[in-house]
């Protein structure tokens, strides 16, 4: 038995379909991609069902003229996931998503360096013998709020937590004192010394 999911589409966000031959796409009967483009204030983004339903259990169907998307499937946790995952695609466009980083050791900072016209690099002193660069990817933006907290701005949520966490891969924080770079709702638990 089939079980459908309808999803709304927001007033300030635009949905197109790359494949324009057909707007009700079941993924047994192509093997063209279906790329869906969506665009809002902030900016643009895509999702593409075919790379995440590659056996072909769901359908997918674009109403236009009623402003949603419908999703069929024989397993109600795929309607779900993609309703999950269009859902975050529309508040990206919208509004964006932001994750917070803290700093915690003494001199360790971060700073913006500009001077180069591609991306923003972030300097970060955490007690190394020397500086680390990171070079932030295109469709991130990063602002400091202080020397200590990082804030990680994006229209797609996968993009801004997987460069907040490569961020924080460069000085996880101790496990015995806690300095490093942790997420700012991260718990840290220490272990006491010897």
């Amino acid at each position: 038995m089939k079980t459908e999911t309808i999803i709304k589409i927001p007033e300030n966000v635009e949905v197109s379909l790359s494949d324009k031959h057909n707007n009700d796409v079941n993924y047994n009967q192509s093997n063209q991609e279906l790329i869906y483009a969506i665009k809002g204030p902030l900016g643009s983004t895509s999702i593409n069902f075919k790379k995440l339903d590659k056996n072909g259990i769901a359908s997918i169907r674009f109403d236009q003229s009623k402003r949603e998307i419908i999703i069929r499937s024989l397993d109600s946790k795929y309607n779900g996931l993609y309703k999950k995952l269009l859902e975050n695609k529309f508040i990206g466009v919208s509004r964006g998503f932001c994750v917070y980083l803290e700093i915690v050791g003494v001199g360790y900072r971060a700073s913006l360096d500009t001077s180069l016209l591609s991306n923003d690099t972030l300097l970060l002193k955490l007690g190394y013998s020397h500086d680390v660069q990171y070079k932030v990817p295109k469709g991130v933006r990063v602002f400091l709020q202080s020397p200590s907290e990082i804030c990680i701005f994006g229209v797609d949520l996968n993009q801004v937590t997987q460069v907040a966490h490569s961020i924080r891969a460069i000085r996880p924080p101790s496990v015995y004192k806690g300095k490093g770079i942790r997420l700012s709702t991260e718990k840290i638990r220490t272990k006491a010394g010897k």
